[in-house]
């Protein structure tokens, strides 16, 4: 199943799916950041589903993150710094 990621943070993130996933289901994540010219390489994280909302033609996801190891917890840091700003990525070829 595949889904977009609409808020994430160190401990969780929200995103929305086209399918149900029940509270309280454990999920592994591949956190991917896409760009127009690519994408990363994907950055799989676990967690457990707190809550889920019906939206139109979609779901809207809670996940809390559990088990997110040192090195998975560093590049989801930079992967925060980038999605907030606070690292810009330069345009391919420049």
């Amino acid at each position: 199943m595949s889904g977009r990621g609409l808020d994430v943070m160190e401990g969780a993130l929200t995103c929305t799916t086209k399918s149900p996933i029940e509270p309280g289901t454990t999920v592994q994540i591949q956190l991917r950041l896409v760009l127009e010219w690519g994408s990363s390489e994907a950055l799989t994280v676990s967690g457990h589903v707190l809550w889920m909302t019906p939206t139109e033609g979609s779901y809207q996801i809670g996940v809390m993150l559990t088990d997110v190891s040192g090195d998975a917890r560093q590049r989801l840091a930079l992967l925060i710094r980038v999605l907030t700003g606070a690292i810009a990525l330069p345009a391919p070829g420049r």
